[in-house]
């Protein structure tokens, strides 16, 4: 519970999920069996939430706030807890507005830096060697949050959701020729590349 009480000393708002249990189900078992009964059943989706409900865990020093999401996805239940001390008019917003938001804000651009950006290859001997090659992807991800950024500046709405691995694939990783002269430097890409416009607006915004 170290983390509701360092938030409690710091003023910190928090909304984070919490594992299922037997105690938890129990504010869920009237609308879980009315969702698998109606739309379940049918294999319809259908998504309800319940309400803030008081719940302590045995390891809690007091009890906290928690809501709930029940629904039916038309394969299965999906049923998710949360716990937050933030001020919400339903667990509705709190779980759209907050919660579900937190995977773009901080869950994907972890992801992006351990996948795509390859920083969990640390298998060097030495500290050092595994210092350098985090610096690298560190480095990495931060050349392509730039472009990332330079993209949302751009017209391309759809290049817009574009993580790293997209970037790298659809506007970095192409074949080109380069006529290097006195007072310019002229790429030429193929016809085939179908992302040279938008290759184009980025240098421009560069400027």
């Amino acid at each position: 519970m170290l983390w509701v009480r360092s938030s409690e000393l710091e003023n910190l708002k928090f909304c984070i999920g919490i594992t299922t249990n037997d105690r938890l189900k129990k504010h869920t078992s009237l609308l879980d069996a009315r969702i698998r009964e109606e739309y379940l059943s049918k294999k319809e989706k259908i998504q309800m939430f319940v309400e803030a409900f008081s719940y302590q865990a045995d390891s809690w020093d007091k009890p906290q706030t928690c809501y709930a999401k029940v629904e039916s996805t038309g394969r299965g239940m999906n049923i998710r807890y949360i716990c937050s001390n933030m001020k919400t008019t339903s667990a509705k917003d709190l779980y759209k507005e907050f919660y579900v938001m937190r995977g773009d804000a901080s869950e994907n651009r972890i992801k992006e830096f351990k996948n795509m950006c390859f920083a969990d290859r640390l298998s060097c001997h030495r500290f050092t060697a595994n210092f350098f090659r985090l610096f690298l992807s560190a480095l990495t991800y931060e050349f392509y949050f730039k472009i990332k950024c330079l993209i949302k500046q751009s017209s391309y709405d759809e290049a817009k959701k574009w993580q790293i691995d997209n970037i790298r694939l659809y506007l970095m990783k192409v074949g080109a020729t380069v006529d290097s002269k006195v007072k310019s430097i002229i790429i030429k890409f193929s016809k085939s590349y179908i992302c040279r416009n938008l290759f184009a607006e980025i240098v421009q915004l560069c400027h």
